[in-house]
């Protein structure tokens, strides 16, 4: 009976945290609404390069907080822009999976990953988790909501968005 109201409270704790349950860390996101057209595109595309490069690269591997701060920010940029996730995957996703096949992209690529972090947190972006992660798993799922209703990139009152998720 004792190992059943441990079980039972264990239980129950974990049921009480949604975010940390799921594993997540949410950071600050920057505010990317300023960068449109071809400048979108092809930090996009680097965004994206980044992540892939950081996560496939020895020596360029990054927090699990960068992780998210590069993976929500093509999340943004992507919607932002209007793309399904078929356009994502076949014109940022598939050409940077296909660039690790290619000799030398991890030497090429990988110093450009800090770079890319840096000028996310210069836009307003964050590589420390927010310290109230249930909150920020809030906002988050607030904002998917809105992209699932059919909204492109942030709602027109949010803030900067302050999720993000680990590998």
């Amino acid at each position: 009976m004792k190992r059943f109201l441990i079980g039972a409270s264990l239980a129950g704790m974990l049921a009480a945290t949604p975010a940390l349950a799921d594993g997540k860390i949410y950071v600050q996101l920057p505010d990317l609404s300023g960068i449109t057209g071809t400048q979108a595109e092809e930090f996009l595309h680097q965004v994206v390069l980044a992540n892939i490069v950081s996560s496939n690269c020895v020596g360029y591997e990054v927090s699990e907080e960068d992780w998210s701060l590069l993976t929500d920010s093509a999340d943004i940029l992507s919607h932002q822009m209007g793309l399904t996730t078929d356009q994502y995957v076949q014109t940022y996703e598939t050409p940077a999976f296909n660039a690790l096949d290619e000799a030398g992209t991890c030497e090429t690529e990988g110093p450009n990953v800090e770079p890319i972090l840096e000028r996310l947190v210069e836009l307003g972006g964050s590589r420390e988790a927010l310290p109230d992660q249930d909150a920020a798993y809030i906002e988050w799922r607030a904002l998917q909501d809105y992209w699932d209703a059919g909204g492109t990139g942030m709602p027109p009152a949010a803030a900067p968005i302050s999720k993000s998720k680990t590998k």
